[in-house]
């Protein structure tokens, strides 16, 4: 299982996911049409304190989490199954027709990923840390001439070109038309024995 920050246990992560377990709380008591007093009463809990929890207001603890569930027949897996999707999942578009380079990644991550849109005869350096790291560069539109290590290769659309342990990678962008490309660079793993 990969390993992530513990952003989404600060006091602010805790207010949104209070919220997120409040608002399924109450869509699957009204999915059930059952009243607060209703379902507090199976779950043990007074009206007031399940409307606040239901508003994001209070977080319950785990015995009061397991009552509330059980009171509206889910399970805690089904109601926490759609947090692992909120914090792994991102999702995003790369705007093709704006020049320059767009950070892709998150903080959360350990891959740093960025895009380039770039015109033609347009030339740099890599957009993110190459040195110690495994890059991957994906052409998406147009062509590329890539310098790795002094080493030259062109890649065209859809061609791909992984490095790993390179010092220097310089691009260029060759022909006509604007060139999309996308860049990926991590820490090698460092498996058993390394």
């Amino acid at each position: 299982m990969a390993r992530r920050s513990a952003d989404h246990l600060t006091p602010d992560g805790e207010e949104a996911l209070a919220g997120r377990l409040g608002a399924r709380l109450r869509a699957r008591r009204r999915a059930l049409r059952r009243t607060l007093a209703d379902v507090a009463g199976e779950a043990d809990v007074s009206v007031s304190y399940l409307s606040a929890v239901e508003k994001g207001v209070n977080m319950p603890s785990l015995p009061v989490l397991a009552r509330l569930v059980h009171a509206l027949r889910l399970t805690l897996h089904e109601l926490l199954r759609e947090e692992g999707a909120i914090m792994q999942v991102r999702a995003g578009a790369i705007a093709a027709e704006e020049p320059g380079v767009q950070e892709l990644g998150h903080p959360d991550l350990r891959l740093h990923v960025a895009a380039i849109a770039s015109a033609p005869g347009e030339q740099g350096e890599a957009p993110l840390p190459v040195a110690g790291f495994t890059v991957f560069v994906f052409v998406e539109r147009g062509a590329l001439a890539l310098e790795v290590d002094g080493a030259l290769h062109a890649l065209g659309q859809g061609d791909a070109l992984d490095a790993v342990d390179v010092s220097d990678i310089r691009w260029e962008t060759l022909g006509e038309m604007t060139a999309l490309s996308v860049w990926g660079a991590s820490r090698p793993h460092a498996g058993p024995g390394r």
